[in-house]
């Protein structure tokens, strides 16, 4: 039988499928004037703006207030060196989320990709700890996630999301990160709560440098950050399904070495 927790995320995940699926029938917005379109670049619906604003300022607030000063101190206590080995350990440690992708995209080359990179960083790179994998032509880390899967099986965004703590988001992308979390070791292995929050954690803790650098630079250069945000959100994600399509075979793409960027 389910452990609780990963039947919750099965649940959730089962569930939003079906919203998504429901709305993918109801008849498509009005298309924006041909000659703007190309201006303003993708595009995304946003029903629930309100509550979107309240979670954009309460992330802000915990973005300036808090994690900010915590990661100067990480940056201080923790050097480069140091950072770099825990990122490489915990891309590898979240293989599967990427093979299983790879699988579900249609792409045994990017999924056998995966494969060795794992097996050689798991062992001569010491757990993951040095990617060794990434001095090899076409074995460098890949960008694969549940939420990219859906756009390139032709999942649109369904509406933008804000999300506590993580985020610029969507309908899609929100139910691809609960598909990417039920397929974490940590999900379907019997460890201790305590254990996945300190992997989780520690990888989120080591991304928040860079997130901060990446989140001060979109404010200082915008003049209302909630919609430069939610723009930059969609047009990135737009850009990576669309190389993702590109680039595989069985949706008319030519395959390419470099199908993906920078592994989550």
């Amino acid at each position: 039988m389910l452990d609780g927790k990963r039947s919750l995320v099965i649940v959730l995940l089962l569930a939003a499928l079906t919203g998504l699926a429901g709305c993918a029938t109801k008849k498509a917005a009005p298309a924006a004037p041909a000659d703007f379109a190309d201006d303003l670049g993708p595009v995304v619906a946003d029903p629930i703006e309100p509550w979107n604003r309240f979670w954009f300022a309460f992330n802000d607030s915990l973005y300036i207030g808090v994690v900010k000063p915590v990661s100067k101190v990480y940056t201080t206590i923790v050097p480069k060196y140091g950072r770099d080995r825990i990122e490489n350990a915990y891309s590898n440690f979240l293989f599967p989320v990427r093979f299983v992708n790879a699988v579900l995209q249609l792409r045994p080359d990017m999924a056998s990709r995966e494969l060795g990179r794992f097996l050689v960083n798991s062992t001569f790179g010491i757990g993951g700890l040095y990617d060794l994998a990434a001095s090899k032509p076409d074995m460098g880390p890949q960008k694969l996630d549940f939420g990219q899967t859906l756009g390139v099986w032709g999942f649109g965004h369904g509406f933008y999301l804000v999300l506590p703590v993580v985020g610029p988001s969507s309908l899609r992308d929100g139910i691809g990160i609960a598909g990417d979390v039920a397929v974490q070791p940590t999900t379907y292995l019997q460890t201790p709560i305590v254990l996945t929050l300190a992997i989780s954690g520690a990888g989120r803790m080591n991304r928040f440098p860079e997130m901060i650098d990446i989140y001060e630079e979109l404010k200082r250069s915008s003049i209302e950050p909630y919609t430069a945000a939610r723009d930059a959100y969609v047009q990135l994600r737009a850009k990576i399904i669309e190389d993702a399509r590109r680039s595989n075979p069985v949706f008319g793409g030519q395959r390419t070495p470099a199908a993906a960027a920078t592994a989550p």
